[in-house]
């Protein structure tokens, strides 16, 4: 009996995540984008998502949706950030760069990002804050008008710009992590053209993430699992859940895992991947569960490099976060 309870109390937190995440049944459209791999680039999201290994990570991703269809969504994702060398190495600095493509718009961001970390008894917890420009851009070349020479679809491309900030919360132990960030906090508003030439705006409201992730360890050691969770909305009709499962086989410095993913009304994932000592490597495919078909999904892809930094030669309150296993 008490091995059962025992086992109940492993599986307890990771039941309560996936029961979080499926008490929301409705998906809609939104404006950031989404990877398969969310534990991977979630510094995209949340600043204080950085460095909690006190490791240098440099992360590129690439995302196709929709693959097949004219225009089809396209994004690629390229960030790094590191440890700072003073401060006890509680700082933390990284850059973000996001090229995204969907339909006739193209969102470009460069961020930057700052998170500062306090050592806790049971883990620690990074406040990050997030600064950085949107550059829009409207293609009305590619406009399929009816009548090309219509004066209300104007053949030049269409351009604007905005400062945009954003902050988070990211509280990390041996076992289990949570986050919880806002972009968008200002709620920019970018203007397509220049001065009197002004054809249309786009008003960014903030949205608000929630990930959480969970390690299950067994009595073979080499074995593990790793469910999580990522919650995206801006309260305004936009919203997107995803649930993993991931499943871990670990070779001293190296891995090889498969997880499976599910986002409620709109898809389900099958990714698989490895590591060897310091670079990780994964794919993704998604099956759409709306109509689209099976052999119309998405492709994602990762890689990633992650170096331990130990600029005082000595490693204080080291603990592995569940994110890079």
């Amino acid at each position: 009996m008490s091995a059962v309870r025992c086992k109940y109390r492993i599986l307890r937190p990771a039941l309560l995540l996936f029961a979080l995440c499926g008490a929301f049944v409705t998906a809609r459209a939104q404006y950031d984008a989404v990877f398969s791999y969310y534990w991977e680039t979630d510094f995209l999201q949340n600043p204080a998502a950085m460095s909690k290994n006190e490791t240098l990570n440099i992360v590129a991703s690439y995302s196709m949706k929709m693959a097949g269809y004219t225009r089809a969504p396209k994004t690629m994702f390229i960030g790094a950030n590191s440890v700072l060398p003073f401060g006890m190495e509680r700082h933390s600095v990284g850059l973000v760069v996001l090229n995204d493509h969907a339909g006739l718009y193209i969102h470009n961001r460069l961020y930057l990002n700052y998170a500062f970390k306090f050592n806790l008894p049971c883990g620690s917890l990074n406040i990050g804050v997030q600064g950085g420009f949107l550059q829009e851009q409207f293609n009305n070349s590619k406009l399929d008008a009816v009548d090309s020479n219509d004066p209300a679809f104007p053949t030049s491309k269409e351009n604007g710009s905005a400062v945009d900030f954003g902050a988070g919360l990211y509280y990390s132990c041996p076992s289990w992590y949570l986050g919880f960030s806002s972009n968008h906090l200002a709620s920019p508003v970018v203007y397509y053209g220049k001065g009197h030439t002004v054809s249309a705006r786009l008003t960014l409201h903030p949205q608000f993430n929630f990930e959480g992730g969970y390690n299950i360890n067994f009595k073979n050691p080499l074995l593990s699992l790793h469910p999580s969770f990522q919650v995206q909305t801006d309260l305004r009709g936009s919203f997107r859940a995803d649930i993993t499962m991931r499943g871990v086989y670990t070779i001293e410095s190296n891995a090889l895992f498969a997880a499976l993913g599910y986002s409620p009304l709109t898809s389900v994932s099958v990714m698989i991947g490895g590591r060897m000592k310091d670079i990780s490597l994964g794919y993704a495919y998604e099956i759409y569960t709306s109509g689209v078909g099976a052999l119309n999904g998405g492709h994602d892809l990762f890689l990633s490099y992650s170096k331990v930094m130990d600029f005082g030669g000595k490693r204080r309150n080291v603990h592995k976060t569940v994110r890079y296993l």
